[in-house]
């Protein structure tokens, strides 16, 4: 009777592991923006190189952008050649999405102590500094963290205006 026993319970041990293990694999999300960084399976993304820990089908492109306001640093996070996301340090008031086929944008202006307003011509989205928030863009979802943002320019300038600003989005579907 016990060796019955001692079978039942490994075959049962066995089976709930498995169990577990699967659930929390299909649940897992493998990006996550947090309130400090993107993040795939819980690694924080390193900006700086062009590979990502654990993603063999991932790059990370850095690029420049010259304008009259100033050089404007932007890194794209691509998985199976499709864009993930981007990391930019702007010298404007715009976060710019740039994707293979469209670069969709917002505004951003401050609208009291760390609140900020997205805006275009058909929305507008109050966020705080540092939190993620998702917004809708071309029919398509992202979550943007603004991690730092500064106003060069007065808001009664035209727009873009100068401002010193660094943002996160990750495209959600």
């Amino acid at each position: 009777m016990k060796p019955m026993l001692s079978t039942k319970f490994i075959i049962l041990s066995s089976f709930f592991s498995l169990l577990i293990a699967c659930s929390d694999t299909n649940n897992a999300r493998e990006w996550l923006l947090k309130n400090d960084n993107l993040y795939y399976k819980n690694t924080a993304i390193d900006w700086r190189i062009e590979s990502v820990k654990d993603c063999k089908t991932c790059v990370i492109s850095q690029d420049v952008v010259y304008q009259p306001e100033g050089i404007s640093r932007y890194n794209t996070l691509m998985q199976s050649q499709n864009w993930v996301a981007v990391h930019e340090l702007s010298k404007i008031n715009v976060i710019r999405l740039k994707m293979p086929d469209q670069t969709p944008y917002l505004y951003v202006e401050r609208e009291k102590g760390q609140i900020l307003t997205l805006f275009d011509q058909q929305q507008n989205y109050s966020i705080k500094i540092g939190e993620v928030t998702t917004v809708n863009i071309n029919n398509q979802r992202f979550s943007i963290l603004i991690k730092s943002f500064e106003e060069v320019d007065k808001q009664s300038d035209a727009l873009p205006r100068r401002a010193s600003l660094e943002f996160i989005a990750l495209k959600i579907d």
